[in-house]
């Protein structure tokens, strides 16, 4: 066979390898979470609200009114009949606690 062949294969076979390597390194590095308006905190994402009582409009983390209510249960753990153990928030006070969480609604 040709040198000049042989040569010409192994440069354009070195070059594809190199283009690919960085293109896929490129494309890898580039990979976000599709999360709408979510935030992530030491890499996780804030847990989603769980829907405590689906028949009623108005309970609790139905909708966002205020730290406040959220506190009412939050502030220290605690167990509420019929619902279960209720967390201590592990995190600093937010003043908008959708800022990060979803609600049982937005359906996430």
């Amino acid at each position: 066979m040709n040198r000049f062949l042989v040569y010409s294969l192994i440069i354009v076979s070195g070059l594809a390898l190199v283009t690919l390597t960085y293109l896929k390194q490129e494309s890898e590095e580039n990979i976000e979470p599709e999360i709408p308006s979510a935030i992530m905190i030491d890499g996780k994402i804030p847990p989603q609200l769980s829907d405590l009582f689906p028949n009623r409009e108005e309970g609790p983390h139905q909708k966002f009114v205020d730290e406040q209510s959220c506190l009412v249960c939050h502030k220290q753990e605690m167990t509420i009949p019929g619902i279960g153990l209720v967390p201590k928030i592990p995190h600093e006070y937010r003043p908008d606690c959708v800022s990060c969480h979803f609600l049982p609604s937005t359906g996430i």
